[in-house]
């Protein structure tokens, strides 16, 4: 009869040999994942930022405009190659990689709407050198929000790209996301459900039934561009998937939008649900806010139908 340590000692062997099969395979899903090398780096720098190396792109001559594409560890600048000529003509751009995205640091820390902040006021103080727009995507445009109320003196415009609601931004943290953060944490393990979650499959599938207005507009080239920025610096965006998943990055803009001194102004996909209610909510607060649809988009107009992005920001005086 095998006694209770032999079972145990068995259990603990098939422990190990699954750890270290996940293991393997993580590392193996890295490799594969940044082969084609989609964002190589370029004419790109890097600001030394106290909490890592950030990487950014500057381009073109003019007035400046900071280009932030969404929180998503998938992301990364390269959701603005399609309009970086036609914007870089008269502006100067400086296209980032968000910490914890892209080609950026990814630290092992918990990411906040403030942790955010103080990054994007020390690269305007730091690189910009100057008052400066900016055109933020999603939730960075409350980032650029929350700034330009902490310092007036860094802002002069922002353009909010499908904003998220004021409700889903004012959600708070539950046990429910207290341990989906944990999981996603663990050493081995997170960077498992990690992979999964940022699988090619998966990201393939929110680009045709998400994403985009159109499903067939969409290619293998923007998807493997989400598909690397995902697996950049051995999937270490795992930590900023846990502090969405955690929801710890949310904050309540209302006093903001009432208080800032910034111009502000939203563009939207025309097939983002709940977009009248959103702008609604934005305008109540703020009644000098400007919205105009980008037409035949969704969430990602800038790499969707590029020419009617930039037409509606034409059309919006913000470029």
């Amino acid at each position: 009869m095998v006694s209770m340590k032999e079972h145990i000692k068995t259990l603990l062997k098939l422990d190990i040999l699954a750890l270290c099969t996940m293991h393997i395979a993580n590392r193996v899903i890295t490799s594969f994942s940044t082969s084609k090398n989609m964002l190589k780096p370029g004419v790109g720098k890097y600001y030394n930022w106290k909490y890592g190396d950030i990487f950014y792109q500057k381009i073109g001559e003019g007035t400046p405009i900071v280009l932030l594409h969404d929180v998503n560890p998938a992301e990364s600048g390269y959701v603005w190659f399609d309009v970086v000529e036609s914007l870089s003509k008269n502006h100067t751009l400086y296209i980032v990689d968000l910490p914890g995205c892209g080609r950026s640091a990814k630290p092992n820390t918990t990411y906040t709407n403030y942790f955010y902040v103080l990054f994007l006021s020390s690269f305007i103080k730091k690189v910009v050198k100057r008052k400066t727009d900016v055109i933020a995507d999603g939730y960075s445009s409350s980032i650029a929000l929350m700034v330009s109320v902490l310092d007036a003196s860094l802002i002069h415009q922002i353009t909010a790209i499908n904003p998220q609601s004021l409700g889903n931004l004012g959600r708070t943290e539950s046990r429910r996301s207290r341990i989906g953060k944990l999981l996603l944490s663990l050493p081995v393990l997170g960077t498992s459900l990690y992979n999964i979650e940022m699988s090619r499959r998966n990201l393939d599938y929110r680009f045709t039934e998400d994403y985009l207005y159109n499903p067939f507009r969409s290619n293998n080239r923007l998807i493997d561009a989400f598909y690397e920025g995902a697996h950049y610096h051995e999937c270490a965006g795992k930590y900023l998937l846990a502090s969405i998943k955690g929801i710890y990055l949310t904050v309540n803009i209302q006093k903001a939008l009432k208080k800032t001194q910034a111009g502000f102004t939203i563009l939207y996909g025309e097939g983002v649900e709940h977009s009248s209610d959103i702008i609604r909510e934005y305008t109540t607060l703020n009644n000098n806010i400007q919205a105009y649809p980008v037409a035949k988009t969704k969430y990602l107009p800038m790499m969707e139908f590029p020419k009617s992005f930039l037409n509606a920001a034409e059309k919006a005086g913000v470029i």
